[in-house]
Formats: C-alpha cells, structure tokens, sequence
C-alpha cells in the first residue's frame, strides 16, 4: 500500500507540544517498520521552518523525493471561500499521489498556524486515518470555547473527524471517548497507544553540572516536579499549589515545588497569584520556563517525586517521559492516566486537595511505597514504544484496504476548478483568486517539465572571460543544446534579491529571438538548481533565497572550483579569502550536493568538512565529482585575430616554444617558469616562452619584468587577453605545454594541450595526476633549476622520440563533460 502521512501536526506550533512529539515519532516508526509499504510525507510549504528538520529526520528511511510539499494561499486569517479553497486544493493534492490511505497526524490545526486540515472537502479516491488525540473541548466547551467562532471551527473539525474511515486513538480512555461521544462504530477506532523518544532514560549529571542547572533555574534542594506539557486548566495548577501549600513545613522547606514548562509572562503571574494566595514563600515555588529535552530529562531524573494532577487527557506523555528516567510518579486517577501509569496505589483524586496533598506527603515520607513507585517506573514505561504503537497503526491502516481500482490520469485542472467555483462562498477579492491560482500552479503540475536553473549570475552581470567562466559558458551552451529528460534548462542571476530569467542573456546567446524582459523566477518541488558560477560575494545574499527554494522542494547543487582560498589566502588580495570562507560555509549549510570539478578536490572537500562541520541537523551535503572538457568549439568561443597574428605565430614556429596558459597570478607558477628559462637561454638553448593570458592580481613585479624582459618578442611572448579563436592557433603552433601551477581544482589546458595532441611538463600535484596520468612529463619543487632540468631531459627525449605525449590521454568534450554532470544532477 501507498500511505501517506499528512504531517502538519509536526509543523505547527504544535511542534512545540505533545502532539508534534507524537506525530513525527509515530510517522518515524511506521516509516521504519514499513517493509513493503510506500510511505510518503506532505508538508505544508507555508510552515517552513521546520521543513529542513523533518527531511533530515526521514532520510535514512524514505527517498527523498517521497517527501513532498503542497502550497495552500499564504492567509493567516482567511476568509470563508480562501479557507475553503485551501482545504481543496490540499485533498486534491493529497489525492493526486495516488495514496491508498492518507494518515492525518493532526486534524485540530488552525489557519491561524498556517496550516490546513480536512477530510472529505471534495471527493476523493483514498481512504483517510486520523491520529485521534482527545475530546476535552467538547467534554468542557464552558472553558475551551469561549465563543461562537471557535466554537464553529471545532465542531467543524469534528465533522471532519467523523469523515475519517479509522481514528487511531493514543490511549484506551480516547478511543472510549470517541466511541461514547462521537458514536464511532468498533471497527472504525483502534487505541494504538504512545511511546516516548530514547532521550528519557536515567540521567544523573555531576556536581558541578547539576550545580549549574539547579542554579539557573533557581533549585536549591530536594524537588516536587510538575512538567504539565501545556499550560491550560486541565492542568490543575491551583489545586497542584494549594496541596502543596497544606504540607507541613518541614517538607516545604526540604522539597520545592518545581514547575517546568514554557510559560507566557500572563501564565507565570497567575502562578505566582496562586502560589501567593495560599501562602507560599517565594523560594518554594519555582517557575524553570521552557527547558531543552536534556535539561528535562536531567529534572526528571534527580526529583524526588514527580507529580501529575491533570483531570484530563489524551495520553499524559510527561507521565511515561517521567517513568522512563526512573522518576517515582503519582498522578490522577482520571482519564489516560492511570493507564500510563499502570499502579492503582499511585493514584490520587485530582479534583481534592487533600488527596493530592496526602499521596505527595506518602511519595516523600513513605520509604516502602517510594520503593514500590521506582519499581513500578521501571516495569511499567518498557510497556510502550513507537514500535509496538507503529505496528498497531499500520495494521489498522492496512484494514482499510487499497484505494480505488481506477486509473489516474493526474489531476484534472478544469474539475478542480469548477470545484472552486462552485465554493458556497464568494472569493474575497481578485488578490484572493491569485493566491490560489499561484498554489494550483505549484501543487498540479501535471505532465509539465520541471526546471534545471542554471545560476549564471556573473557572466550575465560581467563574463571576465576568465577559466571558470570559460567552464560557465560551455556547459551552459552544452546544457541549452540538450536538455535532460524531462527538464527545460532555464538560465537564472540574481539581481537586487531577487532572481530573473535570464532570457536577454539566454537569447542572445543561443541566436533566438530578442528577448526584453526578463521575468521572476518561479520554482516548485522537483526543480534543480545549479550555480555554474562562483557566486562568492553574493553568499549572503543569496542564502535566504537558497533555503526557501530548498524548503519548497528544489534540489539544491553548487559547483566547486577548487579550495585554494582556503589553502592559501596569500595568493589573493583581502578580502576574498573571506568571501570565499562565508561562502563555502553557507553553501556546505544549504546545499543538497556539492559537485567538485575533480576527485582531488572532493577529496580536499570532504576533509574540510570533516574538520569544519556545518552544523546542519542531516548528515551534510553530498559531495560528488565530474571532469570538465575541452572542446574550445562547444564552449561559446570567442573570435577576431589581431593585425600582427600571423607575424607572432611565425616566429613563435622557428623554434620549439613552450606554452603557458592561464591569468598570470601568484599560484601559476609564471615566475619560477621564466626563471628556469632565462637559464636555458643563458645555456644557449634555442627555445621558446609562450605566455597567454590576462595580468591577474599581486603579479606587478612580475609583470615589470615580463614588459622590460630583453627576449620579449624574440624568445619571449606575452599574448594578453587573446581571443580563443588565435589561442587554437597557439596550440597549434607550440610544441610542450608547462603547467608550472602550484594550485588547482582542474587544469584546463592539460584537457586542451590533449586535444591539440601537444605533450606536456606539467607540477606534480594530485588533481593533475588525476587529469594527465602517465602522458606527462612532471617536476616538483619551487627552484628554477627544478623546471630548467626538466625541460633540458624533455627536450632530450623528444630529440630521441621517446618523450611522454598526450595523444592517447583519455579526456572529454564539453558534451561528455556535461553528461556526467547531469548524471550527477538527475540521479
């Protein structure tokens, strides 16, 4: 069976409460004991906040693209036609997975919260279960709905209760409550229990942690714990303190009353009124606010008693989160509670103020009955587990049976909105109908490709001509040329916080039809997004819109160039190396792959985050790698030869020249190269020093020298900022490429110099080792001799014919390049 899991209840601010516990533990355990059912997740795309958790929470057991979001108009007050819409469109959504049966985690969540929750607004073809909490505002509607509205909005979520095909109740009191006050038949209601995390488990911190604890908290002994799970008159704070206050003095002065819970500043004053009605001292009652799981399980486990007065519940969690630390628990003898605890002799009434009293009193004083709560404790909590309360569900679910036989050929877009139309209730305004329009659009995309967003921000803004935008131009020409299956590559950049189609951009480079405007982006779940370039000064920027796409459901993948600003901020001008630091660090928090232009530097990659771990709650991005190519033809090339071309290659094919090609910067190894030939020179070697490239950055004495240089033009060439038409004729021309560079994430020319059948003494450094292999003549070390002799035997060998070449080295097109990366992207 296909069941999906509605899990709204662990987005809302239910979240922060019981039912947000119980829904993403329970949703977790049926996804692990599912064997060969397909479980899929909804999420409401409006509540992201907590997406990015609860993916990270089901990737070691469900694919990701089984979690799937749906968008509901962005109205936290919506009017009838919007609400009603909403709850339309997410049944139509729900329907549109093909589930046998649809799990609601949690049917009481308001719009008010973001989120949307019905059962049987439309026609649909699953079955629907309901995880069936409680019925305490229709058992005390005086207290819980105060007014008409709210009134309406319960009894219409209980309506929707009674649409369901089963309640999974969390406790035999719920499922007795639903069968007596909503008249459920037997067959439709099964008690599937509840369970608590493995975090409560007895805990005892040091002395100096504890210490710490109970002094932030304001603890100076012994304790009475309370931790209610909520704050509302079920919990019975008044008759809890009063109780306390009738103690005798010495066991008020001994044991303290704790009362662990967040609280609103109303909320903590109206404690602090009961606690001074009744005469206690301001030390003996103590308010901890919210309290992190550990901090709870830490107060748990050292109090000398914990106590649970509610008149009410669905279950009482805090009751078996108690027990599992090994806390001596009393608590009422009403509702679900005496079920969780399970001791008949732990019991008090919860409405008497003497019985509270009197049972506190036994827990602290009493040795043999403390003896038999400890006991009771221990047996009692190994009772229940998500497991035993998953299998339960997904047995009841599995009695449902399969959904309707009949083929679905997708949503149907034309009923849907007759659907809407014919909403007993007017759209509130031409806004509205837009907002809905906008989530139809993103929910029912039908038979319509998703997108591949290429992020081209730089070479729209200003292509520097540079090697990594020379990679941006070719595959993003090879990416326009063929498009993967199911994909229409869409060229994006960033301008002003926002992003664009870069259709202007897009047009003129594929000679379409010009294009003026260009349009805001708009992305849905199954998009793929890739930022070709290195987007480094705009990481900030860029981050916020990085995490809503991902939050949505768009995959979210970066190129890696290399991590030489990481390993050497020398060889750039502050503060790049800044830049590139922030912007490693955000891309390595929101990225889903991060996609290395070599093996070598995934490598470096994965030890970096080894040593700089994100802080993501998932395991971190996956780290892959591909191979750039070299086809200049394939990679939007640029033209024109200059007047003294012809000149400049003739000279240059007298003699046997050496080519250099790359920005002249500190890594590249230009200094060191024209040293070891000024020496050969000197040696009287008939050779020659090819450089092309642009004048880079903390080169100025090298430039000096390479302008006023005697050989400049005799043996020496500088061939700055050519185009690549006039670079193909350079390759052709020379006879050894020199890859002299200290530093890099590829090396482009070795693919180049292959291409052109050019051989070459290349640094020995692991990335081209991993490019050239064997069909490269290699040198180490910083010293011009090192290279000078290198060269001096190269030139030796090719005298003799036996020196390594390149014509067999194995290297790609810019098409083969651009396959692997898909198969990166789309697998």
């Amino acid at each position: 069976m296909r069941i999906v899991i509605d899990l709204q209840g662990a987005q809302s601010e239910s979240r922060f409460r019981g039912i947000g516990r119980y829904s993403l533990s329970l949703s977790l355990a049926i996804a692990k004991l599912a064997q060969d059912h397909e479980i899929w997740i909804a999420l409401n795309g409006k509540l992201t906040e907590s997406i990015a958790s609860i993916k990270a929470a089901f990737a070691p057991l469900i694919p990701a693209n089984r979690i799937r979001i749906f968008d509901v108009p962005d109205d936290r007050a919506p009017g009838p036609w919007t609400a009603q819409a909403s709850e339309v469109l997410r049944e139509r959504f729900l329907d549109a997975l093909e589930p046998d049966v649809v799990l609601v985690s949690s049917v009481f969540e308001g719009p008010w919260a973001g989120a949307v929750t019905s059962i049987g607004a439309c026609e649909t073809r699953h079955k629907t279960a309901v995880i069936f909490y409680d019925l305490i505002p229709l058992l005390d509607p005086d207290v819980y709905l105060p007014n008409p509205a709210l009134r309406d909005y319960y009894f219409r979520k209980i309506q929707w209760l009674k649409n369901a095909d089963m309640l999974l109740a969390i406790s035999n009191s719920s499922s007795n409550e639903g069968a007596e006050h909503l008249s459920i038949p037997e067959g439709k209601i099964a008690n599937i229990s509840a369970a608590i995390g493995d975090q409560f488990k007895p805990t005892q911190l040091d002395a100096a942690a504890s210490a710490l604890l109970f002094g932030r908290l304001g603890i100076t002994g012994k304790y009475i714990l309370f931790a209610p799970g909520g704050f509302d008159p079920r919990k019975n704070f008044a008759r809890l303190i009063e109780a306390y206050s009738t103690l005798s003095p010495e066991l008020k002065f001994s044991h303290q009353l704790v009362i662990a819970s967040k609280l609103h500043p109303p909320q903590r004053d109206e404690l602090l009124q009961y606690a001074e009605a009744f005469g206690l001292q301001q030390s003996q009652l103590v308010l901890t606010g919210y309290v992190e799981d550990d901090e709870l399980v830490a107060l748990y486990s050292m109090a000398t008693l914990f106590v649970f007065p509610s008149t009410h519940e669905g279950f009482g969690l805090p009751v078996l989160e108690a027990m599992a630390c090994g806390a001596a628990v009393i608590g009422s003898n009403c509702s679900s509670v005496p079920e969780v605890i399970g001791m008949e002799e732990a019991l008090f009434d919860p409405f008497s103020i003497s019985s509270i009293a009197e049972k506190i009193e036994q827990g602290i004083q009493d040795d043999s009955f403390r003896e038999r709560l400890l006991e009771n404790a221990f047996e009692q909590s190994k009772r229940f587990s998500w497991d035993a309360s998953a299998t339960k569900a997904i047995a009841a679910i599995e009695s449902l049976g399969p959904r309707s036989p009949v083929a679905s050929s997708g949503i149907d877009k034309q009923s849907l909105i007759a659907e809407l139309v014919a909403i007993d209730a007017a759209p509130e305004s031409d806004e509205a109908m837009q907002r809905v329009a906008k989530s139809i659009a993103y929910n029912f995309k039908g038979s319509e490709r998703s997108q591949l967003l290429l992020d081209v921000s730089s070479i729209v803004h200003s292509d520097a001509k540079s090697g990594i935008q020379r990679v941006v131009r070719s595959l993003l020409h090879e990416f326009l040329n063929s498009a993967p299956a199911g994909y229409d590559v869409r060229p994006i950049y960033y301008q002003e916080g926002f992003y664009y189609y870069a259709e202007k951009f897009t047009s003129a480079v594929t000679s379409d039809q010009a294009v003026s405007i260009d349009s805001l982006i708009d992305v849905t779940q199954g998009d793929i997004y890739l930022s070709l370039d290195l987007n480094m000064h705009l990481a900030s920027q860029l981050m916020p819109l990085h995490t809503h796409m991902q939050n949505v459901g768009v995959q979210i993948n970066y190129l890696v160039y290399d991590l030489l600003l990481i390993h050497r901020p020398d060889w750039w001008h502050a503060p790049n190396p800044d830049f590139f630091r922030n912007w490693l660090e955000k891309i390595c928090l929101v990225g889903d792959r991060l996609i290395c232009i070599s093996e070598a530097v995934a490598v470096e990659l994965r030890s970096w985050l080894a040593e700089n771990p994100p802080g993501r709650i998932d395991s971190g991005p996956v780290i892959e790698s591909f191979h750039l190519g070299a086809d200049i033809d394939n990679s939007l090339p640029s033209g024109g030869m200059p007047d003294e071309a012809a000149q400049t290659l003739d000279l240059i094919s007298q003699r046997p020249s050496f080519l250099m090609v790359s920005t002249i910067e500190p890594r590249k190894g230009h200094a060191q190269t024209l040293s070891a030939f000024e020496l050969l020179w000197e040696q009287g070697h008939e050779i020659n020093l090819v450089i092309v490239g642009k004048r880079g950055w903390l080169v100025d004495e090298l430039v000096a020298r390479l302008e006023t240089h005697p050989q400049m033009h005799k043996k020496l060439f500088w061939l700055e900022g050519i185009s690549d038409e006039y670079l193909e004729q350079v390759y052709s021309t020379c006879s050894c490429l020199i890859a002299a560079s200290e530093g890099e994430g590829f090396g482009l020319p070795l693919i180049e110099a292959a291409q052109h059948k050019v051989p070459m003494i290349i640094r020995d450094i692991p990335v081209f080792r991993e490019v050239a292999g064997m069909h490269a003549a290699y040198f180490s070390g910083l010293e011009p001799r090192a290279l000078a002799r290198t060269v001096e035997s190269w030139l030796t060998q090719m005298a003799a014919v036996n020196h390594p070449t390149s014509d067999s080295m194995p290297w790609l097109t810019w098409r083969q390049s651009a396959e692997q990366l898909k198969k990166v992207l789309i697998d």
